[in-house]
């Protein structure tokens, strides 16, 4: 059962990541495409073509969209009747409208149309799954009516599309016949009522919808299709083609649109057109036909779809629809404002990339200094950028990010004036504002704007919108020749060094927020613990056996408690970093569940899990949580009943005590009741080694200079000729197996035997009080010299160990320690990722020393 469950989360988190490097893909094949497409077209001539349309083309496009969206609302009535599902006609008509608004202009109609109907339809009953059964009825059909009004041209029309697609009318006309013959099949199997098929998989079932449904799905889809092309036929001026052939193409476009899943099959849709037209239509006017369909049939239908959710702000009209339950259905608003904002600030960059009317500017001259004009396009630009990330806390639905977008988009007002009288900017803008002022309640979620994190798609997306302000404005001047003089000049008519400067800023603070975004740390807070929570974690701490567990009474490190409080991890936080300090302390039992908590929290702040210095015989619960393993070095255990000077092998420890002995050395244990009276004593010892080091005081892992923690333990204190000279702290628990060293430090003039000294002296004193183990520390990097099937960190591990001595004494560290013939236990990494493992060592060394660590 946890293996595909396992399986399922990576391949989740692996589309997460893939499907925002596909959109990148696909949209520089699409930007590539048109450059292609576009060699001959000049912008100036798209400008004109969109500035000669007639009143009559834009109203034809008007009346057509309407006619389409009205079959929308059709096709969802069939849909909710093959559901036998009944809605109040008011909740149809919003729910269908709003829906396909929203669906059109996003792209992946089946996930952000159906999360409106859920909304929409559920006041009325619809359950989640009925609505997901209707998405999927809908989107079906609608791409069967595609595939069907493509057929029917084939057949109609083969000899018109032949040309055009350079295949044979002979070859159009059998696959039309094809086609429509399996659609005749398709029908004929349709029964009077829907029927399901059970297949031998439980969770997979299909309804076959009745005939009239299916029938009726699939006329008014293709009356649908057949607006939509109507649409764009209104504002195609002295077309050189039938409307037949012309709605087949449609077809055939809108189909590949859908499956290329871009929003609102932007980009593919325009390639079919252009590569299946280009030969019949002027390249100008067809782009600027394509450019008005785009706004009359998805620009237009969003902002009303959003007006209707900021009416159902009012309080009358609440009142009014009642029955609507238009609180609920208002809910929508934040993710229409969202969307809406966001197409406002791509407007607002790409506006920087185009150049302004030359009579407009004229007019600017006479009122406006230069300074002025040249800073309010490249301010209107920044903005624009920043409008595209606020639209991200506007769906979050953050007060922050309201009062910020009202700010933006009031501040654009006067920069769209001043930059050349852009008054189609200006009626956007003020639209955006009476929105955000009627949903007002919407956005009231007491949250920081800066804590808010942005999904790879939507990066993607703010970083598709600079790709194509940058393609548009190559276009737009591709008659000026590039030189290096244009970025310094600055004047009325200078209108291409100004868009290039304002695309470079856009796309230069886009590129630092998101950079800033990938970089910054992750949600989510490090708390020092209560004085509660150190109690028990000093509880169950002196209660078992590893002493290397008082660190944990530092006080710079947080507790996660089991469910029963008797086993807790010691955690800290950097960057986006959450890091344990060694295995979980208290009974065995509860380690693994403990683990699995610890791992959730930290992917649930969008943060890495690591363990840090785990024991080998515990490994197996880390590789159970997922987690990667890297050796990091081995501790050095001191068996102390073996422990004796006696011997060849011991002979440096004994010249170390006999040359102390000479040098005036005497050692006194001081229990943790006479340490707070010593504690003076011990902080001169102690800042004195820290001056001639010029270091400071450590955490996390290591053993830090804390009068509290220092309070807890016993010390071992050497004086010479009466005068302290060195110290090292012991931790021990009440079970008084193992000891650890804690604190070590001595004065910089102190003999160089005094360290060696200290540590034998503890080693005779915990053999005698019956202590079996004395932990002298880990040994960073120690055992891990490179073999054969070594991985590439074990062989990094390798070189830095034999060559890294100039910046850490790796060699000499171990050295020392082998002196007292100690047993090497490997310690480990257990950490979340791959190669966000080397960030957390870089975030586990900040812990514990700083950057100079």
């Amino acid at each position: 059962m946890i293996g595909p469950l396992v399986r399922f989360s990576r391949t989740s988190r692996l589309q997460h990541f893939v499907a925002p490097v596909l959109a990148l893909v696909v949209c520089a094949l699409l930007l590539a495409i048109f450059q292609h497409l576009s060699r001959a077209v000049n912008y100036r001539a798209v400008v004109h073509e969109l500035h000669g349309m007639t009143f009559n083309a834009w109203a034809g496009a008007l009346v057509a969209t309407a006619l389409s969206y009205a079959a929308m609302v059709g096709r969802d009535a069939v849909g909710l009747r093959y559901l036998d599902v009944k809605v109040p006609r008011p909740v149809l008509w919003v729910g269908a409208t709003v829906a396909s608004a929203l669906g059109n202009a996003t792209g992946f109609g089946a996930l952000t149309g159906g999360a409106v109907r859920c909304r929409v339809y559920g006041v009325a009953g619809v359950t989640p799954a009925q609505v997901g059964r209707l998405t999927v009825f809908t989107s079906v059909t609608l791409a069967l009516a595609l595939l069907l009004m493509t057929a029917i041209g084939m057949l109609c029309s083969a000899d018109t599309l032949a040309g055009m697609l350079h295949l044979s009318q002979f070859t159009l006309q059998c696959s039309g016949a094809a086609i429509l013959a399996v659609f005749a099949a398709m029908i004929l199997l349709c029964g009077a009522s829907p029927r399901t098929l059970q297949s031998r998989w439980r969770w997979l079932a299909v309804t076959i919808p009745a005939r009239r449904d299916l029938v009726a799905q699939l006329l008014l889809a293709a009356l649908d299709v057949a607006a939509a092309s109507l649409a764009l036929w209104s504002v195609l001026p002295h077309a050189q083609i039938g409307l037949g052939v012309f709605v087949t193409v449609f077809s055939a476009a809108m189909l590949l649109g859908m499956i290329g899943h871009t929003p609102g099959g932007v980009g593919v849709f325009e390639a079919a057109m252009m590569l299946a037209l280009g030969a019949n239509v002027n390249a100008p006017e067809l782009l600027a036909a394509l450019l008005a369909y785009r706004a009359i049939y998805f620009g237009l239908p969003l902002i009303v779809a959003t007006a209707v959710l900021a009416i159902f702000e009012g309080r009358a009209l609440k009142g009014r629809f009642a029955f609507l339950n238009p609180s609920k259905v208002s809910q929508l608003a934040p993710l229409f404002l969202s969307v809406v904002t966001f197409v406002v600030g791509g407007m607002l960059v790409i506006s920087g990339a185009t150049p302004a009317f030359g009579k407009r500017l004229t007019v600017l001259q006479a009122v406006l200094p230069l300074w002025v004009l040249e800073s309010s396009q490249l301010l209107g630009s920044v903005l624009g950028v920043v409008l595209l990330f606020v639209a991200r806390g506007l769906l979050r639905r953050l007060d922050a990010a309201w009062w910020l977008a009202m700010a933006l988009a009031v501040a654009n007002l006067a920069l769209s004036l001043a930059k050349g009288l852009a008054f189609f900017e200006v009626g956007v803008l003020c639209l955006l504002i009476v929105l955000l002022l009627a949903t007002r309640d919407r956005f009231n979620r007491r949250s920081s704007l800066l804590t808010e994190r942005f999904t790879a798609s939507w990066l993607v997306s703010v970083a598709m919108v600079i790709g194509l302000a940058v393609w548009i404005m190559l276009f737009a001047f591709r008659d000026v020749n590039y030189s290096r003089d244009l970025w310094w000049q600055f004047a009325f008519d200078e209108r291409a060094p100004r868009a290039l400067r304002a695309t470079l800023a856009a796309g230069l603070l886009a590129a630092v927020i998101a950079i800033w975004q990938l970089l910054r740390p992750a949600a989510g807070r490090f708390e020092k613990p209560a004085p509660q929570d150190l109690l028990d974690a000093a509880r169950i701490f002196r209660a078992q056996e590893r002493s290397d567990a008082g660190l944990a009474m530092m006080g710079d490190k947080s507790f996660m408690f089991s469910a029963s409080r008797e086993a807790f991890l010691m955690y800290a936080k950097h960057g986006r970093t959450w890091a344990a300090l060694h295995d979980p302390v208290g009974p065995r039992r509860e380690w693994a569940e403990l683990i699995r908590q610890f791992v959730q929290m930290a992917h649930a702040h969008n943060g890495r899990a690591a363990f840090y210095q785990v024991r080998a015989d515990a490994l197996p619960l880390y590789l159970d949580a997922g987690l990667t393993l890297m050796k990091l070095g081995e501790e050095a255990h001191v068996a102390l009943a073996e422990f004796d000077l006696k011997g060849s092998h011991r002979a440096h420890l004994r010249y170390a005590i006999k040359r102390g002995e000479r040098d005036g050395f005497d050692v006194e244990v001081l229990d943790p009741e006479r340490v707070p009276d010593a504690m003076p004593v011990l902080r001169t010892i102690s800042d004195a080694w820290l001056d001639s080091r010029e270091a400071r005081e450590k955490s996390f892992s290591v053993a830090a200079f804390n009068d509290d923690y220092l309070a807890a333990q016993s010390v071992l204190l050497v004086r010479q000729q009466g005068v302290p000279v060195a110290f090292v702290t012991f931790m021990t628990t009440d079970l008084n197996t193992e000891a650890t060293v804690g604190v070590m430090r001595h004065v910089p003039d102190a003999s160089s035997y005094a360290m060696e000294y200290l540590f034998t002296k503890l080693a005779l004193h915990l053999k005698q009080a019956g202590f079996q183990t004395l932990s002298l520390g880990i040994a960073p990097l120690s055992g891990m010299q490179p073999t054969p099937l070594a991985s590439p960190w074990h062989r990094l591990a390798g070189f830095v160990w034999r060559f890294g001595g100039r910046f850490y004494n790796f060699r000499g560290l171990r050295g020392f320690k082998s002196k007292f013939q100690p047993r090497w236990e490997p310690r480990y990494l257990a950490a979340s990722g791959s190669v966000g493992v080397f960030f957390t060592l870089a975030d586990l060394s900040l812990l514990a020393g700083g950057w100079r660590s």
